[in-house]
């Protein structure tokens, strides 16, 4: 696994934990569901993840709400560049 490439401006989690995998896929630009993080990384509750990128690492990591279905919105989350 590589280094962080990205300048972070907030903590860091530690390697090999799910936040690390999902904050480098965030910072090269990626962009992640629900679906995507359990089929990429095995990571069943992503919004925890999320949160805890946002409140205890201090990561902005951004959200809207993706129509999927007809009645059907997930939550999408990405890194805005820096």
């Amino acid at each position: 696994m590589t280094q962080l490439e990205l300048i972070a401006p907030c903590r860091v989690p530690e390697k090999s934990t799910q936040c690390y995998e999902i904050l480098l896929y965030l910072q090269r630009g990626g962009k992640l569901t629900v679906a995507k993080a359990l089929t990429e990384f095995g990571v069943y509750a992503l919004s925890q993840r999320i949160g805890d990128l946002k409140r205890t690492y201090g990561w902005p990591i951004q959200s809207k709400a993706v129509k999927v279905g007809p009645k059907t919105y997930v939550s999408e989350y990405w890194l805005d560049a820096a």
